[in-house]
């Protein structure tokens, strides 16, 4: 992998790739750190400017509950899961129950309109989606033109017809979840182009995106040889 180097030809000489064979990126980003002990994973400050610190514990544990509604909900390996949300504590456990359960995660900008939510739905064939009020006003203007999107679960309080408390559905379902033994090639991600040069596209990420990344994470956060980009 990445080893310290005070320039960046003994940093490009030494480097090694090393993507092992099964990744999972819950269990790498999440449950290793999530050892009883309440590590700090996450500070949330809302828009009073309240903050409230969660753990990688409470990552952990929220997300195995998620992975066990959503396949109470019938997804399976492989079933895709959009994600339409802003910076926020549901982000992650969304996002880590999808990659736990074996389903694949499609993160939406949370300012997309309709037309762009509607392209991205209909195009990954997602059967599920995550969002909060905002996101819930815009998908009651295209839901009848979404035959594959099944379950839709809002993470505000509020109740609406056709929708799924998020929230509720957690704190009913069991903390206990066998995370699915994925290789570094299972997909993981769908990540769409913006368009601006031409149709937005598609681009399937495998698990292995996760083990890729982090050498370059860790060398702009940590290190970096030579003047800052």
């Amino acid at each position: 992998m990445l080893t310290e180097a005070s320039n960046y030809d003994d940093l490009y000489r030494d480097f090694r790739w090393d993507i092992p064979a099964r990744f999972n990126i819950a269990t790498a980003c999440c449950d290793r750190h999530a050892d009883g002990t309440n590590r700090l994973a996450l500070i949330y400050v809302d828009e009073d400017g309240g903050a409230t610190r969660h753990s990688f514990d409470d990552i952990s544990d929220f997300s195995r509950r998620f992975a066990n509604v959503l396949k109470a909900d019938g997804l399976a390996r492989g079933d895709r899961v959009a994600v339409f949300l802003s910076q926020s504590l549901e982000l992650p456990i969304a996002h880590m129950a999808a990659f736990r359960a074996g389903l694949v995660s499609i993160p939406l900008f949370a300012l997309f309109g309709e037309d762009a939510l509607e392209f991205r739905l209909s195009n990954s064939g997602a059967k599920a989606i995550i969002t909060d009020e905002a996101g819930w006003e815009k998908l009651t203007k295209i839901r009848d033109r979404l035959p594959y999107l099944q379950d839709i679960y809002v993470t505000s309080d509020a109740v609406h017809a056709g929708a799924k408390p998020f929230w509720s559905s957690i704190e009913t379902a069991s903390d206990e979840f066998i995370t699915i033994d994925t290789s570094a090639d299972d997909p993981a991600l769908i990540i769409y182009t913006s368009g601006t040069t031409g149709n937005r596209r598609a681009r399937c990420t495998p698990t292995a995106w996760c083990s890729a990344i982090c050498p370059m994470s860790r060398c702009v956060t940590t290190f970096c040889p030579g003047p800052a980009i």
